[in-house]
């Protein structure tokens, strides 16, 4: 159970809010002097100011435009229960959590998950889906780490070089290399979306340029291609092609990407030049 730094937002909001009180006054006394409000909120800017500040805002930002209900939150705390069993309580006091504070966190993590899975799907990625999913395709590939490996290996199928035989030399898929990277009969929904784009592209026999994917940079080439029997209308498969789509989408996007996308719909702005830096590096990634 690894601990989340937004399990401590609470603790982040007080300190922010600070500022606003008397700066006089004390929140604890010692035989040597007080502390002050004031005081401790700025030590803490010191040591962890920035990221309180960044989950504070974050937070209010997912609180405004999600919501997370109780039975959610409970749901979620009985499924960690059921994969700790007995040692749950020992890894919440490791971590340093209460059950109460772990809610928090867990609220947080709901949220989060929430604002992953709100992504648009258009119509015309609906389309496409459909119209390519009318066929399935035999495909063959070539599958490399790198993309300079990819073009110096598609140049050398470009001036001549057979394909199969290029496979079996360079794919590092070593569950196709042996067979000339023969992948067999494929549907729409075994390819994911760039291998998808580029074989539905092909003519019989073609092959394509270096395409990137979620196992390297990958060469594709159409062995064959046939109608789906009894294929069902878009009508009657739309829904299920949107989950598909919002599906892939989640699994292929970072946090880091929604976060800069909701601080820029906020339009956020920091006013204390002590935390000018917030967010630059969540922001300067999505630049």
């Amino acid at each position: 159970m690894k601990k989340n730094l937004i399990g401590i937002t609470m603790t982040a909001s007080f300190l922010l809010a600070a500022c606003g009180n008397t700066d006089n006054e004390i929140v604890a006394t010692t035989a040597y002097g007080d502390i002050t409000k004031s005081g401790f909120y700025e030590q803490m800017k010191e040591i962890a100011g920035t990221t309180l500040l960044e989950q504070v805002v974050i937070d209010k930002i997912l609180t405004d435009q999600y919501e997370v209900s109780d039975k959610e939150i409970e749901e979620q705390l009985e499924t960690y229960k059921e994969m700790y069993g007995e040692s749950f309580e020992s890894a919440l006091a490791t971590n340093g959590y209460t059950e109460e504070t772990f809610k928090d966190t867990i609220r947080f993590q709901l949220l989060q998950q929430k604002a992953m899975e709100d992504v648009e799907v258009t119509e015309e990625e609906i389309e496409t889906y459909y119209e390519q999913g009318k066929y399935e395709l035999h495909t063959r590939h070539i599958l490399v780490e790198t993309e300079e490996e990819a073009k110096q290996l598609y140049e050398q199928i470009s001036e001549g070089g057979d394909f199969e035989s290029v496979a079996k030399e360079s794919s590092q898929d070593s569950e196709t290399a042996e067979n000339g990277g023969d992948l067999d009969w494929l549907s729409i929904s075994d390819m994911e979306t760039t291998f998808a784009d580029a074989a539905y592209a092909l003519e019989t026999g073609e092959v394509s340029e270096p395409v990137e994917s979620t196992l390297g940079f990958e060469i594709i080439q159409l062995v064959d291609k046939r109608e789906v029997k009894d294929y069902a209308s878009l009508e009657e498969q739309k829904e299920e092609i949107k989950k598909t789509l919002r599906e892939r989408i989640v699994a292929n996007t970072e946090w880091e990407t929604v976060e800069a996308r909701l601080l820029k719909e906020a339009n956020v702005t920091i006013k204390d030049a002590d935390f000018k830096g917030a967010f630059s590096e969540t922001l300067n990634e999505e630049e």
